[in-house]
């Protein structure tokens, strides 16, 4: 499993189901800590790429772990990325808060496509399993939604 930090230099950490914790040594993360709700990370096992939010560079960090190299992903539709989760074929999905939207992304970096919620301000996102859900979450004081949608059979070629 992959974990987000808080208040650490090292900003993921990786945990066996024994409990044992193990950094991502081909990592250079920023030289900053975040503090909490400031960065989310999520892991795609079959590219094995690390994601790494920064919501308020509005930037989203793709490592590649075996290699060590890295890309800072920025663009217009990505403001206060916030949470992350591997959606279908190994893409990523990104919260952008004040976007009102998840950008779709793919295992590199590269910019897929977004979409609209209808939040405002989405911060947790997931996956179902079998890839046919994804559910998202906001923080918007007094208009908290959980959202479930239905992920279309195209998407997931």
């Amino acid at each position: 499993m992959v974990v987000s930090t808080y208040d650490n230099i090292r900003h993921a950490r990786m945990i066996s189901v024994d409990g044992v914790e193990a950094d991502f040594q081909q990592v250079e993360f920023p030289k900053k800590t975040y503090t909490l709700d400031c960065s989310f990370s999520t892991y795609v096992q079959s590219k094995n790429t690390l994601v790494l939010t920064d919501r308020f560079a509005h930037t989203v960090y793709v490592y590649d772990t075996v290699n060590g190299t890295s890309r800072a992903v920025t663009n217009g539709n990505i403001q206060e990325p916030s949470g992350a989760c591997v959606g279908p074929g190994d893409t990523v999905m990104v919260c952008s808060e004040n976007m009102n939207s998840v950008v779709q992304l793919t295992a590199d970096g590269d910019f897929l496509c977004t979409y609209p919620v209808d939040m405002k301000f989405p911060r947790s996102i997931c996956v179902s399993r079998d890839k046919t859900r994804l559910a998202v979450s906001n923080t918007a004081i007094g208009h908290k939604k959980l959202q479930l949608y239905k992920i279309l059979p195209t998407l997931n070629n």
